[in-house]
């Protein structure tokens, strides 16, 4: 609401700008006027009132003005506004032409003079000034009251034309070659963009007419001035085109070849010679500017109708170039007075529309952009979230999948170990057998620690876990006169060891020197750790009784024993020796994870 609000006050603002030119005359001079004038037609002179222009373009005219004086005195004879060149004789001897200071020709049209008067040239009492006045191109020779006064009553109002006629004329296509650019820049960086294209060829092309206002730069640009008009009525088509696709409406191929044809062919029958070239600008390009106009103003008035925003932003300016256009046919044609173009002051207004429209689709592509960062920002953060509430969920469960396979395994290790130990201790104390009641005891109590030990075992830390078993099976085989040789100096290092993982390996060297000692009656045993081709390879050998090559059945030990060494991923063999038993167990070097048994 707030943006509408201030774009309709800014659009008030420039209309009520925009048509001073319409229903205000700058002010004139309080000093001596001269609206009374003879004019030289075919040797005959006959009284004029000035202002006054006349329908022929090109050509001399020649004005006789009197005026009478107090006293001889310096003064300065200001003319407003003259089409186009003006000789100007006082008592009969030149004293100014307004073709040294510029001439200024095309959309220029209508200069401003300020001619000092020689003292010696005026006379008190009545004083004749002669005005010669040439018109340029196709515009009607214009001459507007002249005014007798000093230099300070002449001065500020001489300057303010001169603002209006000629700097703020120049102020339009500099502004408009700059806008150019800018359109030209945003079509190279976004080709994809029709509009931009357009729009930096309309601005292009409409501005051949200004170069009219270089003649005091390239003296011969008067004799091109019609094929430059020729070229730039190629905006008019570009400006259809434009409000076309402002409308949404995709332009039809024919009206973009109209662009280049019809200035093209209008070029080539001027330079043939068939037709004039000032024929053609004024009877086929003027009348397609116009006509291009007024299509342009209808396309946009629709589209407005059917709220289109962009097509408001551009429908004042289009009405305001089209009125100036219309009056500055009828200043070609005649129909209207004056020498002033006001299609290059309406001019500003097309660029300040084109301008909004730009700077309009650059905010809503802003403000998309932040709508889209904003839209993913937000998901983002709801993704992010979800997958932080998914990782809780799942380490959770994680955590309670880890529990209940160490419950399971913890379960079966005290099965396998410590409840047989303690089936031992009571079958024993039933019979009342306290040496081995306490021997069993001993190897209860033994097993648990081994079991409580493995639960602190890191990964990397297999030999903390072997150094520890070491202690315990060193205590106990002495006491049993057995003698323990153990090296694990040359083992590699093993990655990937879990406390279950640990426990499997400690299990089965358990139970192979168990073996040696019930089963071989062993009293000595070798405990060896090497690096075998990659792989961790430890020997346990005893000199007890050889172990059966094909043994009638497998005991629960041994199946027990394979089973864990398949949770290690490895491999175990039992080799019967001349003299005892070698059992080699064989570890990859990265365990497997562990699974629940």
């Amino acid at each position: 609401m707030i943006r509408k609000l201030g774009l309709g006050v800014l659009w008030a603002v420039l209309a009520g700008l925009a048509s001073v030119p319409l229903w205000l005359s700058p002010p004139q001079p309080d000093v001596l006027a001269i609206t009374a004038a003879q004019y030289e037609e075919d040797g005959a002179w006959q009284a004029v009132t000035l202002p006054r222009a006349r329908r022929e373009a090109g050509g001399w005219e020649h004005y006789r003005m009197a005026f009478r004086l107090e006293d001889a005195t310096q003064r300065y004879l200001f003319i407003p506004t003259i089409s186009q060149r003006a000789i100007i004789t006082l008592a009969g001897e030149e004293i100014a032409d307004t073709e040294h200071r510029t001439t200024m020709i095309g959309l220029a049209s209508g200069i401003t003079a300020l001619v000092p008067l020689p003292p010696r040239l005026l006379q008190p009492g009545e004083n004749v000034i002669d005005v010669h006045l040439q018109s340029i191109g196709m515009v009607p020779a214009y001459l507007s009251p002249l005014y007798v006064g000093s230099a300070d009553q002449l001065t500020p109002y001489y300057r303010s034309r001169i603002f209006l006629l000629e700097y703020l004329r120049l102020m339009v296509p500099a502004g408009q070659l700059l806008m150019a650019l800018v359109v030209m820049v945003l079509w190279l960086y976004r080709p994809q963009e029709p509009l931009f294209g357009w729009l930096a060829l309309m601005l292009v092309t409409s501005m051949f007419i200004y170069l009219g206002m270089m003649q005091d730069l390239v003296p011969g640009l008067f004799t091109l001035m019609p094929y430059l008009h020729m070229i730039g009525s190629s905006a008019s088509a570009i400006l259809m085109i434009t409000v076309l696709l402002i409308a949404g409406i995709p332009p039809p191929r024919w009206l973009k070849l109209a662009a280049l044809l019809v200035p093209a062919g209008c070029i080539v029958l001027g330079v043939s010679g068939l037709v004039s070239a000032s024929q053609l600008v004024m009877f086929v390009n003027a009348p397609l500017n116009i006509t291009g106009l007024l299509i342009s103003l209808g396309i946009t008035g629709w589209a407005a109708a059917r709220r289109v925003s962009e097509a408001w932003l551009l429908l004042l300016p289009l009405l305001l170039a089209a009125l100036a256009a219309l009056h500055d046919y009828l200043v070609v044609t005649g129909r209207a007075d004056g020498p002033i173009f006001l299609s290059v002051y309406y001019r500003p207004a097309l660029m300040i529309g084109i301008a909004m429209i730009l700077m309009r689709r650059l905010g809503v592509s802003l403000n998309r952009l932040d709508n889209a960062n904003a839209y993913l920002t937000q998901r983002l953060t709801e993704q992010e979230q979800e997958l932080a509430r998914l990782h809780a969920e799942e380490r959770r469960e994680a955590a309670r999948r880890t529990l209940a396979d160490e419950r399971r395994r913890l379960t079966a290790d005290l099965h396998d170990g410590l409840s047989g130990h303690l089936a031992s201790i009571i079958a024993l104390s039933e019979r009342e057998k306290s040496a081995q009641v306490e021997r069993a005891a001993r190897e209860a109590l033994d097993d648990l620690r081994l079991v409580i030990h493995s639960l602190d075992i890191q990964d990397r830390e297999l030999p903390a876990a072997l150094a520890g078993l070491r202690e315990r099976l060193e205590r106990q085989l002495k006491r049993m006169g057995v003698t323990l040789d153990w090296s694990m100096a040359r083992l590699p290092e093993i990655a990937g060891v879990t406390p279950s993982q640990a426990l499997n390996v400690l299990r089965i060297l358990q139970e192979a020197i168990t073996n040696a000692i019930k089963h071989g009656q062993a009293t000595h045993i070798s405990v060896q750790g090497s690096d075998d081709d990659g792989h961790a390879r430890i020997e346990v050998e005893n000199n007890g009784l050889p172990f059966p090559r094909n043994p009638d059945r497998c005991g629960t030990g041994l199946n027990n024993m394979r089973r864990r060494i398949r949770a290690l991923d490895g491999r175990i063999e039992i080799e019967p020796l001349e003299q005892g038993t070698r059992l080699t167990l064989w570890l990859p070097r990265q365990l497997p994870e562990s699974s629940p048994e």
